[in-house]
């Protein structure tokens, strides 16, 4: 247990998702105070995690009431008792890509409105008590690796032009610039961009990781859209989660310089949609190797994304969760749990 974490008042927004279920449970354990804002009070990844009503959770829209949100930090649900948070994880908003892609103005209210409505609720809280806002940010806002004019071999930095094309990848450009520009206003916040998180307790089936070993349990071979080509980085949850809570500590601390700036988390290499199913497979110990569907309707062929972390590793983190180990735990989950039964 790090001390750090004891008695710290912190809310989540977006607690009752993969992310922010794993981020409060890891908070609890550290002995936090942990209270969250979602639109649900309760969800199956809050119960995988033994949270569901351990966790007080307000139902608020942010998007939908900003000013309601201002006052909602203050005072929580107008019952005594409410103490305003110390720390505030921002990760609530649009995260699934094709949804994002099909109502844009949808995305902008979740995730751009959401955004900043929680910034100027933090901004308006008395100065000293937001230590730190780690807002959710996406490896999308680089878009894909050859796309840019100019090559990254170790992936891009930080300071690399962001040249997202689509949706999601604008929305969360635009929490990146709005994190930055309350920075400017005294707000202490930073943003997070990682890259795929997977583990288990993942309510989105359709992630590749997920997909993939839910067809295995099946029976079936996984159906690869495209030639298998496209280069991604995979983080465990656990170091997704490792890594909100390094940034959120040390912008709380003596690192008050980091406010404003964006943070890459990326695993040591990215790796082919093909050798990751493949890799899947192998866990599985099935004889069911995949299917490539060239030509698919969501065919990613030639898509390379790979982040550069330095920034994030010289403060301290570093993923410690081997992409082999993290498959076979997600594995093993899924199948003790029996596929979607959690859900």
């Amino acid at each position: 247990m790090r001390e750090f974490w004891r008695d710290r008042r912190v809310l989540i927004t977006g607690v009752a998702g993969f992310i922010g279920s794993s981020l409060a449970r890891a908070l609890v354990d550290q002995g936090a105070d942990v209270v969250g804002l979602d639109l649900v009070a309760d969800s199956p990844c809050l119960r995988v995690h033994g949270l569901s009503g351990k966790v007080p959770v307000l139902v608020r829209d942010l998007a939908g009431d900003p000013d309601r949100i201002i006052w909602t930090l203050a005072n929580g649900d107008g019952h005594g008792g409410w103490r305003p948070p110390d720390i505030v994880f921002h990760l609530a908003g649009q995260g699934h890509i094709p949804v994002a892609q099909r109502d844009p103005l949808g995305t902008w209210e979740s995730t751009v409105r959401g955004t900043w409505a929680i910034l100027e609720a933090c901004r308006n809280l008395p100065s000293g008590q937001i230590q730190a806002v780690i807002a959710a940010s996406s490896n999308h806002v680089y878009g894909s690796a050859p796309d840019h004019p100019v090559a990254y071999p170790h992936g891009f930095p930080e300071s690399a032009p962001c040249l997202q094309t689509d949706v999601y990848g604008a929305s969360k450009r635009i929490v990146d610039v709005l994190t930055e520009a309350y920075a400017r206003l005294g707000v202490r916040a930073a943003s997070l961009r990682h890259v795929n998180a997977y583990g288990p307790a993942n309510p989105h089936t359709t992630h590749i990781v997920t997909a993939t070993i839910l067809s295995l349990l099946r029976g079936e071979r996984f159906v690869i859209q495209g030639d298998g080509s496209a280069t991604k980085g995979y983080l465990f949850v656990d170091d997704v989660v490792s890594a909100y809570l390094l940034l959120a500590e040390r912008l709380a601390g003596s690192d008050v310089g980091i406010g404003g700036r964006a943070f890459n988390a990326a695993p040591d290499a990215p790796i082919s949609v093909k050798a990751l199913v493949e890799a899947i497979v192998t866990v599985s110990g099935l004889d069911l190797p995949p299917i490539l569907q060239v030509d698919a309707p969501w065919d990613q062929t030639g898509y390379v994304e790979n982040l550069d972390s330095t920034r994030l590793r010289n403060l301290g983190w570093s993923p410690q969760t081997p992409l082999a180990e993290g498959l076979r735990r997600t594995f093993d989950w899924y199948r003790v749990t029996g596929g979607t039964a959690w859900l």
